[in-house]
């Protein structure tokens, strides 16, 4: 389930008309406290925003790390390996046991 800033919005601004806009008659206070309902909304308001703000924050950027080897230029599978970065649009014909025998 996401979090959004709107849900943070709403909750406060519910939490803030009935902390300081309703009066509740006094038959209701009997069974909810709406001082304290607004306040807890409003401060879980701040607490889903502060939340989305630390979700949605932009990422480092990560360390690239050295390769197995020590170098690329030392890798022995780096040539063959199709997951590498530029590896698109190279092709070539590699040397199999059926093109030995034709030969």
């Amino acid at each position: 389930m996401r979090i959004s800033i709107g849900t943070a919005v709403v909750l406060m601004a519910i939490g803030g008309v009935l902390t300081f806009a309703v009066d509740p008659p006094a038959e209701l206070e009997r069974y909810v406290d709406v001082l304290d309902l607004g306040l807890i909304l409003i401060w879980t308001g701040l607490l889903v925003l502060a939340m989305a703000a630390y979700l949605y924050r932009p990422r480092r950027p990560r360390r690239r790390r050295a390769s197995r080897y020590g170098s690329d230029v030392d890798d022995p599978w780096r040539e063959s390996d199709v997951h590498r970065p530029g590896y698109a649009g190279e092709t070539r014909r590699l040397p199999t046991v059926r093109g030995q025998r034709d030969r």
